[in-house]
């Protein structure tokens, strides 16, 4: 890893932000069981949904998790900021849908509108979530499979879940959908085929995170390469470095790692880049592209 000479120093910038709520070798899950980092700050920052008004609130009483969308028909992560970081916030900000913005950008949710979250609670590593009756209608298979998979990746994106079981109006039902899609006792490997290659859980789009960034995800990559960058909102490089995930080449493996700190001069809105570098002609593929802000 190194720091390359050219730094940016945004520090006369004010930092606020607004930010939008609302053949394996092993069971794929968020970074081996790693509980999504939380973020809280005292600054201010407005909050907003395409399905609520727009109100201030305060970051101190705040902190981001991420909810799990589609987008070209793979999952895509959001931050959200939420009272408390956990499941049951998480899933009620998954049923808010994407924002206009994201919408914009191409991000869908394959949930029915309407739908609702009724109960969820965790027994040993298996999460119980229970949904109103509209979450089992409309659609064909993409659909149905794709919602199941928002709401398991949305669920396991924290450490104490490994798998989840859906309930449909409080009835708990083995499989949804004319085809016959399982709910129970389901994981992210079930629903691989909807993830990247490289899949980014922390951190998430619009987070301020402090100048020790730690990247956490999982993927099935070249010779397990995880290459990561950090550059101005221009494009120019600040940092790059290289790390590997448990296992990769065909196999889906989890990655964790803490990039070297930034100078105390980087300050301000970054983007985080992480991707692997074709075999074939060393151009980066694979990319995931992350607007964060530095504090």
């Amino acid at each position: 890893m190194r720091l390359r000479s050219v730094v940016f120093v945004l520090a006369t910038l004010p930092i606020s932000i607004l930010v939008s709520c609302g053949g394996q070798a092993v069971e794929p899950t968020a970074t081996e069981g790693v509980s999504l980092p939380v973020d809280e700050t005292t600054d201010a920052i407005a909050t907003s949904s395409s399905l609520a008004p727009t109100t201030s609130v305060v970051l101190s009483q705040q902190s981001m998790v991420g909810v799990y969308f589609m987008k070209n028909e793979l999952i895509s992560v959001a931050g959200r900021l939420v009272a408390t970081p956990n499941i049951d916030e998480a899933l009620h900000s998954l049923l808010l849908g994407p924002t206009t913005a994201e919408i914009g950008d191409g991000v869908v949710s394959y949930i029915p509108k309407g739908t609702q979250l009724l109960n969820v609670k965790v027994i040993g590593a298996t999460a119980l979530i229970d949904v109103s009756n509209e979450f089992a209608t409309g659609g064909g298979s993409l659909s149905m499979m794709g919602r199941i998979a928002e709401v398991v990746y949305t669920a396991t994106s924290f450490s104490e879940v490994k798998q989840v079981t859906i309930r449909i109006g409080g009835v708990l039902v083995e499989q949804i959908g004319g085809e016959g899609i399982d709910v129970s006792d389901i994981g992210r490997s079930d629903f691989i085929d909807f993830s990247p290659l490289i899949l980014v859980d922390s951190p998430v789009p619009n987070q301020i995170v402090s100048h020790d960034i730690r990247i956490k995800g999982m993927s099935n990559t070249f010779e397990a390469g995880i290459n990561y960058q950090i550059l101005s909102t221009g494009g120019d490089m600040i940092f790059e470095g290289y790390t590997m995930a448990s296992s990769g080449t065909g196999t889906w493996g989890t990655f964790d790692h803490v990039l070297e700190p930034l100078p105390a001069s980087v300050i301000g809105d970054v983007v985080l880049k992480v991707f692997e570098y074709s075999p074939k002609d060393s151009e980066p593929i694979n990319a995931v592209s992350i607007s964060l802000t530095i504090a």
